[in-house]
C-alpha cells in the first residue's frame, strides 16, 4: 500500500479516539491467558455496549439455545471472535457527536453490511465469518471519520449528491482531500487493526489488491465479500433512503470476483434481506 496514512490522518480535523472500551477489550483479548472476570469488568464499563452485546447475543442471528441473562454468561457462551465482533459492533455506534437521520443511515449501512458479510462468508466459505463481519461493519469508517469530523462539510456531500442523483463517493473530491475508503483505511491503521481489514477498507469498492501483497487471494476474497455485501445493501435500502431496485447485484466486482452464479446470488440476497429483518431490533433498535 503506498497510501501515506500518517498524512491522512492528520488531515482530519478531529479524528475519533479508539472507543475505551473495545480498545481495552482488544488488550485483553490480545492476551492468551485471557481473564473474563476482566473482560467483564471491562464491558460492564459502559452501560451502552453491555446492553447491545446482551441484545445481540440473544438474536436469532448468533443463534443461541437458550436466553442469556448476564453479561458473564454472554461472555462465555458467544466465543472470543463473536464477542470482539459485537464488543467492536456496539462501540461504533457511538462514534458519534449526536445521533440524527444521517446518523442512523451511516450506522444501519455499517451492520448490514457487517450481517450481510458474515452470511456470505458463512454460506460459500469465502473467509473467516467473524473477520468479514468485522471488515464489512468498518468498509464505510470513513464516511463516519468524516461526519463527525467535519458534520458540515459532510452534511453538504451529502445533499450535492441528492441533488445531483449521484453517489458520495463519486464527488467526495469536491469536499474533502481524501475519499472515504482512505479515510477509513488510515484510521483503522492508526487504531492498529489488522492489516486484512485496513486493505478490505481501502480496497473494498475496487477491489484493486496487488498480487504483490501477502496473501493476495485471501485478500481478495475478504475484499469481494465485502463488496458483494454492500451491493446487496443497496439494492434492498439498508443504510439508505431508498433501496435501488434495478441494480444487478449479480454484475458487480465481489459477485464476479467470487465466481457467484446469478442463483446464488439472488439466494443470498433473500438470506440477508430476511436475516436483517429478523434482527433489526437487535442491531439497530
Amino acid at each position: 500500500m503506498k497510501t501515506d496514512f500518517q498524512t491522512v490522518v492528520r488531515s482530519v480535523r478531529d479524528l475519533p479516539p479508539m472507543p475505551a472500551v473495545a480498545n481495552k477489550v482488544l488488550e485483553l483479548l490480545g492476551n492468551p491467558d485471557v481473564n473474563y472476570s476482566k473482560l467483564g469488568e471491562a464491558i460492564s464499563s459502559d452501560p451502552a455496549v453491555s446492553a447491545r452485546l446482551m441484545k445481540v447475543a440473544n438474536s436469532a442471528f448468533y443463534s443461541m439455545k437458550r436466553q442469556i441473562k448476564t453479561l458473564d454468561h454472554a461472555i462465555a457462551i458467544v466465543g472470543e471472535k463473536t464477542l470482539r465482533s459485537l464488543v467492536l459492533a456496539a462501540s461504533l455506534e457511538g462514534v458519534s457527536k449526536s445521533y440524527g437521520l444521517l446518523e442512523k443511515l451511516l450506522w444501519e449501512d455499517a451492520m448490514g453490511c457487517a450481517i450481510g458479510s458474515r452470511i456470505i462468508a458463512r454460506k460459500f466459505s469465502t473467509a473467516d465469518p467473524e473477520e468479514a463481519f468485522l471488515a464489512g461493519l468498518f468498509r464505510h469508517l470513513g464516511k463516519i471519520v468524516m461526519n463527525y469530523s467535519e458534520p458540515d462539510t459532510y452534511r453538504k456531500l451529502i445533499e450535492a449528491a441528492y441533488v445531483e442523483g449521484t453517489a458520495t463517493a463519486d464527488i467526495e473530491g469536491r469536499f474533502f482531500p481524501y475519499g472515504h475508503e482512505v479515510v477509513g483505511a488510515a484510521v483503522l491503521d492508526k487504531w492498529n487493526f489488522s492489516r486484512a481489514l485496513v486493505v478490505t477498507a481501502l480496497h473494498h469498492k475496487d477491489l484493486a489488491i496487488s498480487a504483490d501483497e501477502e496473501d493476495a487471494a485471501q485478500l481478495l476474497r475478504l475484499a469481494a465479500t465485502v463488496n458483494l455485501a454492500g451491493f446487496i445493501c443497496m439494492k434492498l435500502g439498508i443504510g439508505r433512503r431508498q433501496p435501488l431496485d434495478e441494480l444487478n447485484v449479480a454484475d458487480c466486482a465481489g459477485a464476479t470476483a467470487l465466481g457467484l452464479s446469478d442463483e446464488q446470488v439472488t439466494g443470498v440476497l433473500e438470506e440477508i434481506d430476511e436475516v436483517f429483518n429478523e434482527n433489526r431490533e437487535f442491531f439497530i433498535g
